[in-house]
């Protein structure tokens, strides 16, 4: 972006109500510019890590929507 030089990433910041809630986050970040993310608890305290991870990867590096992360951590993708 333009308006800033260096690279964004959004940090996860506390634990929220649904997973629905983080991947829209990233999402509207990664939309709006954002170079990445540094998530820590909304993944470890996930109930399948592996999986949340996949889901954000996705989302990062895929342009994958809130929806497609959704169905990747229903194991559906």
């Amino acid at each position: 972006m333009q308006s800033c030089p260096v690279p964004v990433v959004i940090a996860g910041g506390p634990k929220q109500k649904s997973v629905e809630g983080v991947l829209k986050m990233i999402y509207d970040s990664i939309q709006a510019g954002g170079a990445g993310i540094s998530i820590g608890r909304n993944t470890f305290q996930h109930e399948n890590p592996t999986l949340m991870t996949r889901a954000l990867s996705a989302l990062v590096h895929k342009g994958a929507t809130v929806e497609e992360g959704l169905l990747i951590l229903r194991g559906v993708r």
